[in-house]
């Protein structure tokens, strides 16, 4: 290969190299997560407790309703506080099953250890059905 191929080769593949890292950077959130459900504490609420676990906490519970609306994908937002209500840390995380009308699900989030936990929903999708009615295409 005369050197003028081996330029040809190295530039292009250098230039891919670089786009290709440059597109899996990644960035941490400017600020705090918050709900992207506004209103979830009128169809559901959460009783939480935690316990320690090793260098850290779980924080585990059950979110229920008695809502006439039934809710699946859904995650939880648990936010680490310190003494002054201030987050020092946050995890998102799912909670399994489908919640309906009267029922609970269970969750379980490990976090590091703070002074105390806050609970939300951080975001749930409300299933629709077609309540009996069969449709024809």
């Amino acid at each position: 290969m005369t050197a003028i191929t081996v330029a040809m080769i190295r530039v292009p593949a250098l230039l891919v190299a670089l786009l290709v890292s440059a597109g899996c950077a990644s960035t941490a959130p400017s600020g705090p997560l918050y709900p992207l459900v506004g209103g979830w504490e009128q169809h559901a609420s959460i009783d939480h407790q935690v316990t320690p676990r090793g260098d850290g906490a779980v924080v585990w519970g059950y979110l229920q309703t008695g809502s006439p609306y039934t809710f699946h994908r859904i995650r939880v937002l648990v936010d680490a506080l310190d003494p002054t209500g201030q987050i020092v840390a946050q995890q998102v995380s799912w909670v399994p099953g489908t919640l309906g009308w009267g029922s609970r699900l269970y969750f379980e989030v490990p976090m590091p250890p703070a002074a105390s936990y806050r609970v939300q929903v951080f975001s749930w999708d409300r299933l629709e059905s077609d309540r009996g009615r069969r449709w024809r295409w």
